[in-house]
């Protein structure tokens, strides 16, 4: 950059703050100034000022659109730690369970790896401090800290009913935004990818290449419930399946600029070719549905699942003095058929709430699709398959396209039903009775689990959840007053069992081994997939 052209860009910057500075001290920014100076002068109590202008950012934002929001500078600070892919700590994933700091798996080649914690422990005081009863949210304040810097953790292990004391050196962390991947069958590799930050791109590229070693053919990659994060990092990976010259997607802003861009597949991807199926749900937004436009536009892929959540707004993030961060809607995003998916809202924050609560709520496209939609597949109470491909031209086009525009989204290509849980299920998952059985045997030192320990491979292939599996359930929901329906029990038996391999599983092996239990042994969705993407390699 030229001292010419870096001169002209400080007198820019310093007009465009002066100019701020003016409306803020006219018009509507008068009236905050105004409010602001009354409230310090009048208001019955003592007022601190950066609550107050905190206040007022947020308030400014909650009036525009449900995604552009307002960060506290702790918030912003670990936000934006998980998105860059990294981040100082002593590297557990963790859970808090009936108040308990509890190590789900020490990261490979972190500090606490080294240290000697293992799966299981719990983490009952902190730098001396009692941490039972401690809040998920307040876990990383006290663990987190600068490099080099040491914590003291005084652990319980149950399995040898002992208390070790670990003096643990805090370090660089690295995350990965992909929870899995592996080989569901000797040609078909499977990759999650559950958010995009910084370094999905890479993480993607070396994780194909590691199954492409392994004979991988075919892939399914699945983005449900992946909240989305840097558009960027979509693109990217659209690009490693997409030949060259394919659009991936474009933004348009009225602003121009940065936030009006298009773009395009180059050469050279890992992946252009080989059969690809993308699993989508309602909880897939934003970047996820950017990759989903894409591969389906392109007709790259099949995707199958549910439509998605129905974000299409683009978010840049600024950083004020104090370091809190505004995340500011600046642009569309549109798929390249020129689709654009953000569904519809309200301003404001009673619309703000109505969007979120949609999420879970919103069935009426579904609805129309068990009306309309082309079933294709049943098995028993199990799994409904629709086809979507031929929706319109099966109710009245205009008050369909009226509901889909409403509901915005990705329409998979084909829509899968799975059998709805029953009232004890959720239960046993939201009081955490799976939990507590899953490690009530882990600890127990006789239980069959233990020599399952050792080998992840013998406990996918071998392990059985014990058979008095229902007597462990009627004492798990008495403790935690779950009230017990034995017709519901009898109904959901190979669910509840299948979810206490998968949670076992997560304890002893880490989230990939978790995400395969549930994937080879119980996924609806995932059944269809294979289904499909075997069918068209044939």
């Amino acid at each position: 950059m030229s001292r010419i052209f870096s001169v002209l860009l400080m007198i820019l910057v310093g007009g465009f703050g002066y100019f701020i500075g003016w409306r803020m001290n006219s018009g509507a920014g008068g009236k905050m100034a105004d409010t602001y100076k009354l409230i310090r002068s009048y208001y019955v109590d003592p007022v601190n000022a950066d609550s107050l202008q905190s206040a007022g950012v947020r308030g400014m934002l909650q009036s525009l659109d449900p995604h552009s929001i307002y960060l506290e500078p702790e918030k912003a600070a670990i936000t934006q730690s998980n998105f860059n892919g990294n981040f100082e700590g002593i590297g557990i994933e963790f859970d808090v369970v009936r108040d308990t700091l509890l190590v789900v798996t020490p990261l490979a080649g972190g500090p606490s790896e080294s240290a000697g914690i293992m799966p299981g422990d719990r983490i009952i005081a902190i730098d001396s401090k009692n941490v039972i009863g401690i809040k998920p949210s307040a876990v990383l304040g006290k663990l987190r800290g600068e490099r080099g810097t040491r914590v003291s953790l005084k652990v319980y292990r149950p399995l040898t009913r002992r208390t070790i004391d670990f003096l643990v050196t805090r370090g660089k962390i690295s995350t990965s935004s992909i929870d899995a991947a592996f080989l569901d069958d000797a040609r078909t590799g499977y990759i999650r990818i559950s958010q995009f930050v910084e370094t999905t791109g890479s993480e993607f590229h070396n994780a194909v290449q590691k199954l492409r070693k392994m004979g991988m053919q075919r892939l399914v990659i699945d983005v449900r419930g992946n909240p989305g994060g840097y558009l960027d990092q979509a693109v990217v990976v659209a690009d490693e399946l997409l030949p060259a010259g394919k659009l991936i997607v474009y933004t348009k802003s009225r602003h121009g600029g940065d936030d009006q861009m298009k773009y395009v597949a180059t050469s050279g991807g890992i992946f252009e070719k080989g059969q690809l199926c993308l699993l989508v749900d309602r909880g897939s937004a934003s970047a996820a549905e950017i990759l989903a436009g894409a591969l389906q536009d392109n007709h790259r892929a099949l995707l199958i699942g549910e439509l998605s959540f129905g974000k299409g707004l683009v978010q840049r993030q600024f950083k004020l003095p104090d370091d809190s961060v505004v995340r500011l809607t600046v642009s569309r995003y549109f798929t390249p058929s020129g689709r654009q998916i953000q569904r519809e809202y309200d301003e404001g924050l009673q619309g703000r709430e109505r969007y979120y609560k949609e999420m879970f709520t919103r069935n009426l496209p579904g609805n129309f699709m068990k009306k309309y939609g082309g079933l294709m597949y049943r098995e028993g109470q199990d799994i409904s398959v629709y086809s979507t491909g031929n929706l319109l031209k099966s109710a009245s086009a205009d008050s369909l396209r009226a509901v889909l525009a409403k509901a915005g989204g990705i329409m998979p290509d084909y829509w899968v039903f799975g059998k709805p849980t029953s009232n004890l299920y959720q239960e046993l998952y939201a009081k955490g009775v799976i939990e507590d059985i899953a490690l009530k045997l882990i600890d127990d030192p006789s239980d069959p689990v233990q020599k399952y320990r050792s080998s992840v491979t013998s406990y996918l292939n071998g392990y059985r959840v014990p058979e008095n599996l229902e007597a462990l359930v009627r004492k798990g929901c008495a403790d935690t007053k779950v009230t017990y329906d034995p017709a519901e029990f009898s109904r959901d038996r190979a669910r509840i069992a299948l979810a206490l391999k998968a949670r076992i599983a997560r304890h002893l092996f880490g989230t990939e081994e978790q995400i395969r239990v549930l994937v080879r042994e119980g996924d609806p969705v995932m059944k269809v997939a294979r289904h499909f993407i075997e069918k068209k390699a044939s």
